[in-house]
């Protein structure tokens, strides 16, 4: 059995993934290996949603459902400007995350994080999706390498095919994937780093300065604990 595939979709924050798991799913049986954990996770329901007037609140995992999931959310409510992402550790399906990504171009979609906002690997793509980013101060960016189970993002060259999907999607989205190959230096793929306000102005991840932070009611069922656990050990 080839288990690149499986490990090439992996942009979830891997550190956390099980306690995370088991936060938003306690019935979930978790078997030894991590391949068959997450090829399970897969076929759940890990993304979860919420629309308040012309914003969509998500949270949770991004996996191959989670597409689907966003898309028909939209089309039943058009007046959907958007999207809030609040508590979310990455993705474990990458073609979903990318193909999320472009429907949110594609539809003029922006994007916003509140100041207590928590995203990371797959999910920081997502928000760099949005025509118009803004973010409160007080958020949370984390941002790391990929590993094909094999080897790590950098010990591929920079021409490498496996590369060519992010980079063209930074192309795509800002005009340049400088942003990408700070992501691979940034941390190794078992890690993640936490960006300063610095660092994020020194890339185009925000289309506006940033915003005051406010104070924010959650919007999902444990957000606040899942929050403490994404940053509990940095």
């Amino acid at each position: 059995m080839n288990l690149r595939p499986i490990f090439k979709r992996l942009r979830l924050f891997k550190a956390k993934t099980l306690a995370l798991t088991l936060l938003l799913f306690s019935s979930l049986f978790l078997t030894a290996c991590e391949q068959l954990i997450m090829l399970q996770m897969n076929h759940l329901s890990l993304t979860e949603t919420k629309v308040e007037g012309d914003k969509l609140y998500l949270m949770g995992i991004i996996n191959s459902k989670s597409y689907e999931q966003m898309k028909t959310v939209i089309e039943s409510n058009p007046q959907v400007k958007t999207l809030v992402l609040t508590v979310m550790p990455g993705s474990i399906d990458d073609e979903t995350n990318l193909q999320m990504c472009h429907f949110v171009r594609n539809q003029g979609l922006s994007t916003y994080l509140r100041s207590d906002s928590v995203i990371a690997s797959g999910a920081v793509d997502l928000f760099m999706s949005g025509v118009e980013r803004e973010m409160e101060s007080g958020a949370q960016l984390g941002v790391h390498s990929w590993s094909d189970g094999f080897q790590e993002a950098l010990e591929y060259p920079r021409t490498a095919p496996e590369h060519k999907p992010y980079r063209d999607f930074y192309q795509a989205m800002v005009g340049s994937d400088d942003f990408y190959w700070y992501t691979l230096e940034a941390a190794k793929a078992d890690d993640i780093h936490w960006m300063s306000e610095k660092e994020i102005s020194a890339f185009p991840v925000l289309t506006q300065p940033l915003k005051k932070a406010k104070k924010h009611n959650d919007i999902f069922p444990k957000q606040t604990q899942i929050r403490e656990e994404m940053l509990s050990d940095f």
